[in-house]
């Protein structure tokens, strides 16, 4: 009953899910061995196969190939250090679901949900890493200047692990297993609706971001998207990948519509060309790994 009052009070707030905070996740998933597990997978994976796997080349104690993975598309999206606060908003993106779920259904039927969606990015770090341990990519970085968040941004991201961009990948899981999450629980239409669309555009906003403030390239996002598709079979389709990449810049005001456009074009056919050839590989890596071989390698 007081779960069932609970679920009836926070719906009827309607409070959007950047108003419900990130406070019960940090306190219920460290807590419980249904979660627990699969949080010191993700933590693991995030550890030794992003963090580590960068810094041990950039400090010489791991050698890799690297390589440049910037397009001249990359030029047309001005540098906007001003949106760094959406871009470092990434966590926490995925974070307030994960608590809304908790205030919105329950702890005991959240639980399952928590773990599973932990489980589910740790495995999204672990497949980017089959790519990144065989070429790792980068792209010129503007000076971080005086702008604190662009300080922090370079200082803890050696930025040598490009293709496929996590950013997009985990907004992408977020979306697309939270909108599973509420379709189970039954939630009614409309805040169903609300709370999907919120999530959807959330993606896209900090899927711009990743160009704006020249932490990826164009040619990122379509090997992210493609990896999604492998990875969240019947949740995120084709289509819906190709309805996010038209969604790219849609109201950009400091784009030109032309640039735009040709912007939306190219990942378009990098995310169709990755499609096609993997059609005849068992494995997604394959066509990615393709690609990345025909780049020019950095000298270190």
């Amino acid at each position: 009953m007081r779960e069932e009052q609970q679920q009836t009070r926070f719906s009827l707030k309607g409070k959007p899910l950047k108003g419900v905070g990130i406070f019960w996740p940090y306190l219920i998933i460290p807590t419980h061995w249904i979660t627990l597990k699969p949080l010191l997978f993700y933590l693991k994976t995030v550890i030794l196969e992003f963090f580590l796997l960068q810094f041990a080349v950039t400090w010489r104690w791991r050698k890799a190939r690297v390589v440049q993975v910037h397009d001249q598309l990359d030029d047309y999206v001005p540098f906007r250090p001003d949106l760094s606060d959406t871009y470092l908003d990434f966590i926490n993106f995925w974070i307030r679901p994960l608590n809304f779920t908790i205030l919105r259904f329950g702890r005991k039927r959240a639980l399952p949900h928590l773990a599973r969606f932990m489980e589910a990015i740790g495995t999204a770090y672990s497949q980017a890493a089959r790519v990144y341990k065989i070429c790792m990519s980068t792209t010129p970085r503007p000076l971080a200047g005086n702008h604190k968040n662009m300080k922090t941004i370079h200082r803890l991201d050696p930025h040598l692990l490009c293709v496929p961009s996590l950013h997009i990948a985990v907004v992408v899981l977020a979306h697309s297993f939270f909108t599973d999450v509420f379709q189970q629980e039954g939630m009614a239409a409309d805040e169903l609706e609300r709370y999907t669309k919120e999530l959807w555009d959330g993606a896209v906003e900090i899927g711009e971001t990743v160009l704006y403030v020249k932490q990826h390239s164009v040619n990122c996002i379509p090997a992210a998207l493609y990896m999604m598709t492998h990875l969240l079979k019947g949740q995120f389709t084709i289509q819906r990948a190709t309805e996010f990449i038209d969604c790219l810049f849609a109201t950009a005001s400091d784009i030109v519509p032309q640039h735009r456009q040709e912007i939306q074009d190219h990942i378009h056919y990098m995310f169709d060309r990755l499609v096609l050839e993997g059609c005849t590989e068992d494995d997604w890596t394959v066509p990615v790994l393709r690609w990345l071989a025909t780049q020019p390698e950095v000298v270190r």
